[in-house]
């Protein structure tokens, strides 16, 4: 885990295994095989979680959604999001926020 998280920090775009392979010095048929296996991401995030903040007291964390309208073609992640306040999906960017206060 700790490989493929190291080369999701290195590139941009998207995480494709030819990209992955492209940047680390594992081939991509490794990340092929990596990703048939079955692994519990919850149950990872909870535990390391755990790790960080030890239980002294109630935890939470919260995960905020923004979109961003954007048109062009040559925009990196530019997708179809679902924007509240117009109520539907719109082509944009999407940016997700995660919090957890210490």
């Amino acid at each position: 885990m700790l490989s493929l998280f190291a080369v999701l920090v290195v590139f941009q775009g998207k995480a494709t295994f030819s990209n992955m392979g492209r940047y680390s010095f594992m081939n991509e048929k490794r990340f092929r095989r990596w990703s048939d296996r079955a692994f519990d991401y919850a149950e990872f995030n909870m535990k390391l979680i755990a790790l960080t903040f030890p239980e002294q007291e109630e935890q939470i964390a919260a995960i905020d959604a923004s979109f961003i309208s954007k048109l062009g073609r040559k925009t990196d992640g530019l997708g179809w999001y679902y924007n509240v306040c117009a109520g539907e999906a719109q082509p944009g960017l999407e940016i997700s926020t995660i919090c957890i206060p210490i």
